[in-house]
């Protein structure tokens, strides 16, 4: 038996010590009474009355004496053992229910100490901490022996917690753990030794835990939900106590609080990346109010890199960070550079959330189930048999907003190595929100085994029509237009934890490459045109995880410019702006109004936002070129338009001749031709005396031959919100 392992069970022998008989003090009954601060379900409640349980959708018969059984997930399993179905009793309120809450506990306390599966001491926190809480609505009028047997295993088992942390347990589940340590130290003051191990550990905790910017270290929503539910119920608990409150405690709540607020679409529920769900939003709401008392959004993320950014009525969220550290990786999803799109109250293009069910764990966590592109059976990150992330890709961003506008570039290299080249996904939000358009490319790989996929959400009902498909909401209609060839495929939404029936949008890749070798001969500019600048080398060098994006990467602010068609605007690291505290004002989609949304202003602050109109910004025709605005002629085919070049290749210089596309050519077709012209008259020799690559900026060198694998022209689309 290991060391480790041999002390560890030595610590719970002596921790499980029964204090009745002995020479520790066992009071009657807590010193104080303390409150849960959260709503049950009845409809739970009324199961467990009548011998069952009902979790997550799935109703088990409850067995006398069985608290574990190795059939049951382990979600299940926690739910039973942490006593958290109190609530559920209660809120039912009939005498049936206090006298089963009553029954399941002297069960449980009635089992020898050496039985009781005690090895997890979040899940023991949990059960001691709604033990106290609904002490009064179960034991308070119980008899002698059963109120001395409960306060002596409150007692013992709040010894085991002490003894397994802080190795027992990782992430928000050691701040449940701490919890009920600390519930137990103001119950039962007797036992000093309590309260002083709580505050020794929660600043370890705290600090290990969160971020600078208060987002939770494991990068899932659904984490920092529980993290800043366990936060809040620990301030609870301290007040009712009349203790002092932690400074550190009290400081990342008031981090973390404005950081989940960021993290909520339109409708109060949560984004849905790395295993989170939408959760209720009344409850999330409840669990804010509760943890800090100001209302601010945060206003960047730069720590977690989750990008939001919101425009009229529309928000937008990408995944732009790797994945968690290791040690808290356990959530990861395969979903770098993923986004979720919503309007209003209404969600429209989603991932597919999390399960804890078998075999959907597993099947959500691959990039399928997310917005992004999927290249074939490859992976962007590998796990060992432990679950352990071994690699893990390098992801990039540069984000950038003007006069309300929003400019998003991402990359990752996961499926290099695999010699799928490096993913880049270049996303543009209007300043009305009226218009999403965005562009996808692989670079230095010949493989065509991908497919970029737009999940959407249940509530959206689709109409393909010749140029593309009409996406309906309850109040709108978006069209959704590609250059490439789209399909309509069965989806599945697991974003309340049940599964249900959706749909997706599946872009295929071109037919057509780019040619990129230098010297290439020039094709005529009416055929499918040639890429005439070099794609990036293979081996060029991408920087690190939320490092800033450099200036000299082949998407410099010459090259942005032709891409979006706007001078450059601030970097991502100019954007966020620390003088503001990192914090936005008023949380704007609290309130939930059917005609105010929340915007971000010049300062970087959200702010109430006034009542939506759907005016379109005739401005905005110029603040993405490539992708033009009104719809194709009804005999163009924009799904097999004309070869398109790479995004951020497109020559701007005063001397190269541009043809205006007008709006009667296709709709991703016009200005692909203006570029292919401006190559073929500047020609090759030109590009020859190009911006070095990073590596020879830095260097002195000249820079590296382009690479001789041709360039894919890049994947475009445009989601348009259709106005009268």
């Amino acid at each position: 038996m290991p060391l480790r392992r041999w002390t560890r069970d030595a610590r719970l022998t002596f921790a499980m010590r029964n204090p009745l008989g002995g020479f520790s003090r066992v009071p009657a009954a807590p010193a104080l009474t303390l409150r849960d601060l959260w709503p049950g379900d009845p409809l739970v409640g009324e199961r467990l009355v009548w011998n069952q349980s009902l979790f997550e959708g799935v109703v088990r018969n409850l067995q006398h004496l069985q608290w574990d059984n190795p059939a049951w997930p382990e979600a299940y399993r926690r739910w039973l053992q942490g006593f958290t179905w109190l609530r559920d009793l209660r809120e039912l309120g009939a005498e049936s229910a206090r006298i089963k809450a009553r029954s399941m506990v002297a069960t449980w306390i009635g089992q020898p100490a050496s039985e009781r599966p005690i090895t997890d001491p979040s899940v023991t926190g949990a059960r001691l901490a709604a033990w106290l809480f609904y002490y009064e609505f179960f034991a308070a009028a119980a008899d002698d022996h059963f109120r001395q047997n409960l306060m002596a295993a409150l007692i013992m088992e709040a010894r085991s917690i002490m003894a397994l942390m802080p190795e027992g347990a990782r992430g928000w589940r050691a701040l449940t753990a701490l919890k009920g340590l600390l519930a137990v130290a103001v119950a039962i003051p007797d036992h000093p030794e309590f309260l002083s191990r709580y505050l020794k550990l929660i600043d370890q905790e705290i600090d290990q835990q969160f971020l600078a910017d208060g987002s939770h270290i494991t990068r899932c929503p659904e984490d920092q939900f529980q993290a800043v539910r366990e936060l809040a119920e620990m301030l609870s608990i301290l007040q009712t106590a009349r203790l002092p409150l932690p400074t550190r405690l009290m400081e990342v709540a008031d981090r973390a609080a404005p950081a989940l607020r960021a993290m909520r679409h339109g409708d109060g529920g949560l984004m849905l990346f790395n295993g989170s769900r939408e959760r209720d939003p009344q409850l999330i709401e409840q669990v804010l109010n509760r943890a800090s008392r100001g209302r601010v959004v945060a206003a960047s993320q730069p720590e977690s890199g989750y990008i939001r950014l919101t425009s009229g009525r529309t928000m937008l969220f990408a995944d732009a960070a790797g994945p968690a550290p290791a040690g808290y990786d356990s959530t990861a999803h395969a979903g770098m550079l993923s986004f979720e799109f919503s309007s209003g109250r209404q969600r429209i293009i989603v991932n597919c959330g999390a399960s804890t069910q078998r075999g959907w764990s597993e099947a959500l966590r691959v990039p399928a189930a997310h917005s992004v592109l999927e290249m074939g059976s490859l992976s962007p990150i590998t796990r060992n048999q432990s679950g352990t992330i071994t690699r893990r890709p390098t992801v990039t961003r540069a984000q950038a907003s003007q006069e309300g506008a929003h400019w998003l570039h991402m990359t990752h290299d996961g499926y290099k190595p695999q010699g799928g080249g490096v993913y880049s996904r270049q996303l543009y939000l209007g300043k009305d929100g009226q218009t999403l358009r965005g562009a996808e490319a692989l670079e230095g790989t010949e493989s065509r085994d991908f497919c970029v996929r737009f999940h959407l959400h249940p509530d959206i009902t689709v109409e393909e029509i010749e140029h593309g498909f009409l996406l309906y909401t309850h109040e709108e209609s978006w069209l959704f237009q590609a250059n490439v060839a789209a399909y309509l495929e069965d989806s599945v939404y697991l974003g309340s934890g049940e599964r249900v029936d959706s749909l997706q949008i599946v872009l295929c890749p071109p037919e057509e490459r780019v040619a990129a070798a230098e010297g290439e001969e020039a094709q005529d500019p009416e055929a499918d045109g040639a890429d005439h600048t070099a794609a990036h080398a293979q081996g060029d060098a991408y920087p690190e995880d939320n490092a800033a994006y450099p200036a000299d990467h082949a998407d410099s602010a010459t090259e942005q410019d032709a891409f979006y068609g706007q001078p450059h605007a601030a970097t991502e690291h100019e954007a966020y702006q620390p003088e503001h505290g990192g914090y936005a004002e008023q949380d704007g989609s609290a309130a939930y109004s059917d005609h105010t949304y929340a915007y971000t202003d010049a300062h970087g602050y959200a702010q109430e936002g006034e009542a939506y109109t759907s005016t379109p910004q005739d401005s905005e025709e110029d603040a993405f070129s490539p992708l033009l605005h009104d719809a194709p002629p009804a005999d163009s085919m924009p799904y097999q338009a004309a070869s398109t070049t790479g995004l951020s290749h497109t020559d701007h210089s005063e001397h190269a001749p541009q043809e205006t596309p007008s709006m009667a050519e296709a709709l991703f077709a016009g200005q692909d031709a203006a570029a292919d012209h401006a190559s073929q008259t500047e020609g090759p020799t030109d590009h020859g005396a190009s911006a070095p690559t990073s590596e020879s900026a830095s260097s002195g060198k000249p820079a590296e031959a382009a690479p001789s694998a041709p360039a894919m022209r890049p994947v475009r689309w445009a989601l348009t919100l259709m106005t009268d």
